[in-house]
């Protein structure tokens, strides 16, 4: 149920009994065979998928560590926090008391947990879904059975392999790179490096060269499956 495509008179029928959906990602470097809309594409798929009202996919977030690679865009943390709660109240005025972010970029965490319980002081419930987070740990060791860890990052394999199988037509799989890092690596214990820059060349957290479609597949509907049930869930659940 696209909010979108309604009319007001159809909107007022399901907006005050039913999970509002709203997904959000970022315009940022996924690596050179990846596109920039990368992360808000991923998440739209998934929302387009659930019985529950979507409104439009929230294209831009806070994504300034990747700012050293050209077509990378970012809003601040206050702006980024400001517009959705303006958003989440205008979602309220019309009688809505349950939403679900769902979100594809990590980058926007804990901006949206802040969300979270800023809206519970009004009486609305925030949840926050990640693709990334919530696969079971047996898909994860069916596809990446050894050090799944260099696969799941930044524009690795899993990231890759859900735009093959979501947008063929905008992966340049030959482009892909294997970079033998991880996130904002630890130095004694500690995180030094915190633009993207610093610990990877070319965007690439983790390995991507077998990335496919086959995986791609095989993580989108295991993360859609999580999603329905944390749907349900939210459905039922009382307030």
């Amino acid at each position: 149920m696209l909010l979108r495509d309604m009319t007001w008179e159809e909107a007022e029928e399901v907006l005050k009994n039913n999970v509002v959906v709203i997904p959000t990602g970022s315009t940022e470097q996924h690596g050179p065979q990846n596109p920039l809309g990368t992360d808000h594409l991923i998440a739209e798929k998934l929302s387009q998928e659930l019985d529950a009202v979507v409104i439009p996919t929230i294209p831009i977030g806070i994504s300034k560590h990747h700012r050293f690679f050209s077509g990378t865009l970012w809003v601040s943390y206050e702006s980024f926090k400001s517009y959705l709660m303006d958003i989440c109240m205008a979602l309220k005025h019309h009688g809505v008391r349950k939403i679900l972010f769902v979100n594809g970029h990590g980058g926007n965490t804990a901006c949206l947990m802040d969300i979270a319980l800023e809206m519970k002081d009004e009486d609305v419930f925030v949840g926050i879904y990640e693709w990334w987070r919530s696969l079971p740990s047996e898909v994860v060791k069916k596809i990446y059975p050894e050090n799944s860890i260099k696969y799941l990052g930044h524009a690795a394999s899993a990231e890759t392999s859900l735009n093959i199988f979501l947008h063929p037509e905008l992966v340049k799989i030959e482009r892909a790179k294997d970079v033998d890092t991880v996130w904002a690596p630890k130095k004694f214990g500690g995180t030094v490096m915190y633009e993207t820059k610093e610990f990877t060349d070319c965007g690439v957290v983790g390995f991507s060269k077998d990335a496919s479609p086959e995986k791609g597949k095989i993580i989108f509907e295991a993360s859609l499956e999580e999603l329905k049930k944390l749907v349900e869930y939210i459905k039922e659940m009382k307030l």
